[in-house]
């Protein structure tokens, strides 16, 4: 507010109108009843002259204490408050008075000046932006973030309702009562499912609600399954776990193989395994659940059986860049065809002169170090020795031999030469009587049969894996045939791979490929897929002539056996948009619970807000478009849905293109830009939301190295992002390893927490209490201190815990130190190391931990001094030296000053071990985050911040023959404002739907 002057002439003033000022304040002093009605309007801040501020709030205050606002009364008012003479005296109110000739317009005149101080508001704030967007020491984000907070605090100065006669909100309270009573409304809002409403009486408004399960629900492959990487390489789905990278094949809508990178790795711990063969031979391991692409769409294992045709590649068009000399690779090949490799040096034993001349020619071209290496010329039975390097299979056997792995990543050129000549030793072209032509390869070694028909696979080229028993002198073996029948791969082997020696039983094959009977049948689809075709389509033509089906990049090949196998470790990979991808040659599949939420939430006409940091929107809308119009989702991702599903595709296009959901799915948004974007469609949709939808939580970006604070901030904004905005979160979430080192493998609360656990005998230091107390013994307390050690400064302070409590029994290791601190913990705890933070399943022996040097609080030391003594002569061994400490400092972000003066000792582990199972214990502590326990720095629990926390199960992912199947458990693991328990639902897989398992309930 500015001192008022009767003349306003610079044009260059904010907005003000202080003519209107004056009438209202005319009209107050006129007519004492007015200011009721702009009380609730006006405040002084509002007024431009700071006089005219001064006088309104000195009516203000004596409405408020039920005096007149007279002239008298005001004036004398504003002289105990020693402003009467910096108003204008009494003369100005007269004044006021006499300008004004009625009071019947005041409540216009207030809505001009609110008009005149908002824009003025809005000057202010965009000079404090400009203040900012100078400031280059602020993030750029804190900018973005203060910037839009002070424009939305202005939108948000709105003029108060007032004074309402108690009928019409009588009326409205009584409605509610009343739907409430018939069961027609609940205090939150729906989720659609009438059983988990009647637990949590709906969704409140403010809350945060975290759904969480583990990931890829049953949908996941023995580790040893093979995938073929960009480079060519095959890599064990267990080796791109832990790599935590890596560029593989998807199928894509239009049925062809593109390069993706997984967006997440997933260790899914011990299951029970399945091993799937098919006609091809081809052979995957996975859990009962996994899904495979059939012509109905992505189904189950456990709906297949023997039989059924399911998708593998026809052709993996995948070389790799790498070169090796053409000599080298002649010799690869034909030592792995015909060879002994168990002797003092590899043997060549075939009998062919011809093989034998191109053996040792390229062979000869070896330089440098030699091993022997010899061949036998059975004529003169003798045996010739050549030098050749070292080489990697080396000492196998003709059932152990296997491809190098280089031979993977070599150019399409140079494998086409491998299989030339290892197909020279152990393979043929034969012409039958019939006119039946076929091309084979058979070998004592699966694991190379199988390393054969994969880089025929490349080329498109499709063999049949089977197994036929040899008599070998007076023993039977197994031997492994591969055949090449069809008519389009063997034209293909012989352009472009072709077997040396082998040029004229290769002609007879080509001849009668000529011949016009010879057609191939492998690329066409099986008869009975051409008539399901047919009745999707609704009898439209789908032969070649229309459709390049001809040309997919997948052959329908059929299963042959399912077998049980035992329980195995088991990965999977999260593949973004696809969701598949290919291992051992086959198509295999990779979160609707929420989604089904938000869609029910949304029907009722309330706005929903879909954060999707893995999904694309099209997917999420192809997903709500299957669900709504009860079409398998697969199929209708694929397009391939019929003429007579078009009326409910359009009738659910509609009613969802109708609903009020609002999806972003930008990567690494951050709760700053979700909290801009949804006020910025508040403002421009002017009602309340129902909802907002993060999928998920994990995948949200921090800005610290510390996971589990970051997560922890993360909730708590999300918290405060609830009551902002006033709509419930959902946060989906990812559960943790320990529910599959159960034996009951339903979630616990404990499962949702990212960091670890002790045993109850760890001694915990009470920084106020001087002891050393057992952790069993704390569960329960809260409001204590404990030493806890600030990264910042690496110095022990006080921290209080808020909370101390047990997670059940799990599996723990012990760790021990060189100085002898021992510690028994689960494998996710973590422990603070020079390079910070590390759960203990990363920790590796040699590893250096913080340990504390003393603990005041207990007048003791924490290293003894026969401990000090020892360190003293091991010191350079043991602990840092100056160039350790200056690499600590660097990694660390600490400086050398901070390190030489720590309370820290970096004690190193000397032991890891399984110590069996035992209850687990932990604290959260707060502002700090870790604390001492058996004298070691160790991390703390994080406090879930959530109203709400809902666990999914499904018991048929871990007992197939379970009685639930097709039945999910929703558990209310935790609810701040109600009970805790489990409802059941129907899940229908085909259309990523959770239905009702029961009738509306009579009652919430």
């Amino acid at each position: 507010m500015v001192e008022y002057k009767s003349q306003i002439s610079d044009h260059s003033l904010p907005p003000q109108n202080v003519e209107a000022e004056e009438l209202i304040l005319g009209g107050i002093l006129f007519d004492p009843r007015a200011i009721s009605r702009v009380a609730d309007l006006l405040s002084a801040e509002v007024f431009y002259a700071q006089a005219h501020g001064d006088i309104y709030q000195a009516a203000l205050t004596l409405h408020q204490q039920g005096k007149p606002t007279d002239l008298m009364t005001v004036s004398a008012y504003l002289e105990d408050q020693h402003l009467l003479e910096k108003v204008g005296g009494v003369n100005r109110l007269a004044q006021l008075i006499e300008r004004t000739v009625s009071a019947a317009n005041i409540d216009r005149y207030a809505a001009i000046i609110i008009d005149k101080y908002l824009r003025r508001q809005l000057i202010n704030a965009g000079q404090d932006i400009v203040t900012l967007g100078h400031d280059t020491t602020t993030e750029l984000e804190t900018v973005f973030e203060e910037s839009e907070k002070k424009i939305f605090n202005l939108t948000q100065k709105r003029p108060q309702e007032g004074l309402v006669q108690i009928a019409q909100p009588l009326m409205n309270a009584f409605t509610e009562m009343e739907k409430m009573q018939q069961k027609l409304l609940l205090p939150g809002i729906s989720s659609g499912f009438y059983d988990l409403d009647a637990m949590t009486s709906g969704f409140q408004r403010s809350d945060l609600i975290i759904v969480a399960g583990r990931p890829s629900m049953g949908k996941c492959l023995s580790a040893a399954s093979e995938i073929v990487l960009e480079d060519g390489s095959i890599a064990t789905i267990e080796e791109i776990y832990h790599r935590r990278q890596g560029k593989l094949l998807t199928l894509q809508d239009n049925w062809e193989f593109e390069l993706t990178e997984p967006s997440n790795f997933i260790d899914d711990g011990i299951k029970p395994v399945f091993r799937l063969t098919t006609k091809l031979g081809r052979s995957i391991e996975t859990t009962i659940t996994h899904p495979y692409l059939t012509l109905d769409g992505w189904r189950q294992l456990s709906t297949l059986k023997p039989g059924v045709k399911i998708a593998v590649p026809r052709q993996l068009n995948l070389f790799g860049r790498q070169n090796l000399p053409d000599y080298q690779i002649k010799v690869l090949a034909y030592l792995l065809g015909d060879s002994s490799l168990t002797g003092f040096y590899p043997q060549f034993t075939h009998e062919n002169g011809l093989f034998q001349e191109d053996f040792k020619s390229a062979a000869s071209q070896f330089t440098g170090n030699k091993d022997e290496l010899s061949f036998f010329r059975k004529n003169d039975n003798k045996t010739d020795n050549i030098g050749l390097k070292k080489i990697v299979f080396f000492g196998k056997n003709t059932q152990t031999k296997t491809i190098p792995s280089i031979i993977f990543k070599l150019k399409r050129s140079l494998i086409s030469l491998f299989l030339n000549r290892l197909f020279a030793t152990n393979a043929g072209a034969t012409v039958l009587k019939t006119g039946q032509f076929q091309i084979g390869y058979c070998t004592l070694s699966e694991r190379l049969a199988r390393q054969i028909q994969h880089l025929l696979l490349r080329f498109g080229i499709i063999a049949a894996l089977k197994r036929r028993k040899i008599k070998d002198k007076e023993t039977e073996k197994m031997a492994f045939q591969l055949d090449i029948t069809d008519a389009q791969s063997i034209k293909t082997f012989i352009e472009e791979i072709g077997i040396f020696g082998q040029e004229s039983p290769q002609q007879k094959v080509q001849e009668a490929l000529a011949q016009p009977r010879n057609k191939t049948n492998r690329h066409l689809m099986p008869a009975n897929i051409w008539q399901t075709l047919a009745e999707v389509q609704d009898k439209e033509s789908w032969n070649l002539d229309n459709l390049p089906l001809q040309q997919l990049a997948v052959y329908w090949d059929e299963i042959v056996s399912i077998e049980y196998i035992g329980e195995q470790q088991v990965y999977d990979l999260t593949i973004p948009k696809t969701h598949n991808f290919i291992a051992n040659d086959i198509c295999v599949h990779n979160t609707s619970f929420a989604l089904n939420i938000a869609h029910n939430i949304a029907k009722e006409q309330k706005g929903v807000v879909i954060f999707s940091l893995e999904m694309s929107k099209e997917q999420l809308a192809q997903r709500l478009l299957a669900s709504e119009a009860q079409i398998d989702s697969n199929r209708l991702r694929a397009g391939r849905f019929g003429q007579n599903e078009y009326e409910k595709l359009a009738r659910a296009l509609g009613l969802i293109s109708s609903l009020p959901i609002y999806i972003n799915d930008q990567g690494n948004i951050s709760v700053a830009q979700m909290r801009s974007q949804i006020r910025r469609l508040q403002s421009e949709q002017k009602g309340e939301l129902g909802l907002i939808l993060l999928d998920y939580l994990q995948l949200m970006e921090g800005g610290t190295d510390n996971r589990v604070q970051e997560l922890s901030r993360i909730t708590r904004s999300l918290k405060v992002l609830a009551r902002e905005v006033n709509a419930p979160v959902i946060a989906l979430s990812q559960l943790s390893r320990a529910v599959e080192a159960r034996t009951n493998k339903r979630p616990m609360m404990s499962d949702l927490r990212e960091s670890g656990c002790l045993s109850g005998d760890s001694l915990i230091a009470l920084a106020d209490r001087r002891v050393r107390v057992p952790m069993r013994n704390l569960v329960g307390q809260s409001g204590f201190a404990v030493w806890a050690l600030n990264e910042s400064t690496m110095k022990l302070e006080k921290a209080m815990v808020s909370k101390a409590f047990c997670t059940g029994i799990k599996p723990v290791f012990r760790l021990t130190t060189a100085l002898g601190r021992s510690i028994k913990a689960t494998a996710n705890h973590q422990f603070l190391t020079i390079g910070g933070w590390k759960r203990l399943d990363e920790l590796k022996i040699n590893d250096h931990i913080a340990l504390p040097r003393y603990l005041s609080s207990l007048s003791l030391q924490s290293v003894s001094d026969p401990e000090l003594a020892l360190s003293g002569t091991t010191l350079a061994q043991e602990n840092l030296s100056r160039k350790r400490a200056n690499q600590a400092a660097q990694i660390g972000q600490l400086t050398a000053e901070n390190l030489a003066n720590s309370d820290v000792y970096w004690d190193k582990v000397i032991f890891l071990e399984a110590d069996g199972e035992t209850e687990v214990y932990d604290l959260t502590v707060s502002r700090l985050h870790n604390f001492i326990a058996n004298n070691i720095i160790v991390h703390n629990s994080i406090e879930q911040d959530a109203d709400l926390i809902i666990m999914l199960y499904r018991d048929e992912y871990y007992h197939p023959d379970s009685h639930d199947r097709g039945v999910a458990e929703v558990i209310i693991a935790k609810h701040r404002n109600g009970p805790t328990g489990q409802v059941k639902l129907l899940f229908k897989p085909e259309f990523t739907q959770f239905l009702n398992l029961q009738q509306s309930r009579s009652n919430y």
